[in-house]
């Protein structure tokens, strides 16, 4: 029983990576159209960048990602987080994106809730590109 059980967890293993190298690129919202842009960028290494605008409101967020079970969870760093959610004149917001699991289907990824980015609100698929 012991020795299915660590055929299962050394096949196991490799497939999960492979499957996170299938995810490095850019994901880019469906909903992106003239001056509106949802861009997820997916690093070899476990980095993202999440890079957003609408006409002049626009910044890029960067941290770390995981993969499980087809769902990825980001981690801002702590940059961001420092100033998450702030609010005031000249201070951006920049979304806690630890709050949201993404999902993953075919070749696109979502956002399980809504993402307040201060100038708009995403929640659309990011398709592979």
């Amino acid at each position: 029983m012991k020795s299915i059980l660590l055929i299962f967890l050394i096949i196991g293993f490799p497939l999960k990576q492979k499957e996170t190298k299938t995810l490095i690129g850019n994901y880019y919202s469906v909903n992106n159209k003239f001056e509106r842009l949802s861009v997820m960028q997916l690093n070899e290494n476990g980095k993202f960048i999440y890079s957003y605008s609408l006409s002049g409101c626009q910044a890029k967020i960067t941290g770390t990602y995981i993969v499980s079970n087809d769902r990825i969870k980001f981690s801002n760093d702590k940059e961001f987080l420092d100033v998450a959610n702030s609010s005031g004149f000249g201070k951006p917001i920049y979304p806690n994106l630890s709050l949201i699991e993404w999902k993953i289907k075919g070749n696109y990824i979502k956002p399980n809730g809504k993402i307040n980015c201060g100038c708009f609100i995403e929640n659309g698929n990011h398709i592979k590109q």
